[in-house]
């Protein structure tokens, strides 16, 4: 996963703001206590969004606790203990999918651009063999999803065969939240198999415009009719972050249902929030706001 499923701060209560980072320190510590120190640094807020659907689907009872936070021990933090496995399966999906995403870059990059990630890569291999033994399944659903991930950009597929592979590993890591109770199996999966969709075109909307630089591999490249194009003009931008914006659109609403249909005992505003607010609001930033082509001059206007 991409870092893209993070919440709408401003429309957040503070509570529920608070609630939220508690989730997000208390994965960083058992991160750091199952797999190492550096671990933290793999922190996202995608998985992050797995271990609150997953507090919420169980029920899985928490507790708060305040403690002085592991990077920083001038400070006190939240932290939201639970019970259950929801942050030990986040954690290894976290380790899991960064040592997969490391592996990815290292193929499809030169060696200096990568020269940072080769040296992390022994220790990402080391500690997501562990996440191996520890969750077989998760491991299993990454592995074949990063496989049919390129194979499928090696072809040069379309959008939608290359947006499969990651829209069914999360339905396959959301479904398996359920556990037994089936009857939260189905729109958990199915709502995993649309968030999967929109994070693999959100990244690679994100990603269009170095992608042309470098040559690199992007479907919408190819949809759009892009190829040997750096610079695009005005309106062939705008055609192209409509096109995209459409195409992540139709995801988003497929959403919404299967949502609806899920039973939570906790954090429900906060995920709705991610879902309805956060995600629409992220895709707005980079479709047309262009966050990350802007000076931080212009950042502080924004």
């Amino acid at each position: 996963m991409f870092g893209y499923v993070r919440p709408n701060k401003s429309e957040l209560l503070v509570k529920e703001y608070e609630q939220y980072k508690a989730v997000y320190c208390q994965l960083c510590r058992v991160l750091g206590r199952d797999y190492g120190w550096i671990a933290r640094f793999f922190l996202s807020y995608d998985c992050t969004f797995y271990a609150l659907l997953a507090l919420a689907v169980t029920g899985e009872k928490v507790a708060l606790c305040r403690e002085r936070c592991a990077c920083n021990p001038l400070k006190r933090c939240r932290y939201l203990e639970g019970e259950g496995e929801a942050y030990d399966k986040a954690a290894a999906l976290t380790v899991l999918l960064t040592y997969h995403k490391i592996e990815d870059d290292i193929a499809d990059d030169g060696f200096l651009k990568t020269l940072g990630k080769r040296l992390l890569r022994p220790y990402a291999r080391r500690k997501a063999k562990w996440a191996r033994v520890r969750y077989p399944y998760l491991a299993k659903c990454a592995e074949t999803a990063m496989a049919a991930q390129r194979a499928a950009e090696e072809e040069g597929a379309g959008i939608d065969p290359c947006a499969e592979p990651t829209a069914q590993l999360l339905a396959d890591v959301f479904e398996d939240i359920a556990g037994e109770n089936k009857k939260q199996a189905a729109p958990l999966r199915q709502f995993g198999y649309f968030l999967g969709r929109w994070i693999y075109m959100m990244d690679a909307a994100d990603d269009l415009m170095d992608d042309l630089k470098s040559g690199a591999f992007n479907p919408f490249i190819n949809r759009l009719d892009l190829w040997g194009k750096v610079q695009l003009s005005d309106d062939e931008r705008k055609r192209a972050d409509e096109f995209c914006n459409a195409a992540l659109n139709r995801s988003a609403a497929r959403m919404a249902l299967p949502l609806n249909l899920l039973e939570m005992e906790n954090f429900g505003p906060i995920i709705e929030n991610v879902v309805y607010k956060g995600l629409p609001e992220l895709q707005r930033e980079i479709l047309f706001l262009h966050i990350k082509e802007k000076p931080r001059r212009e950042l502080k206007d924004l």
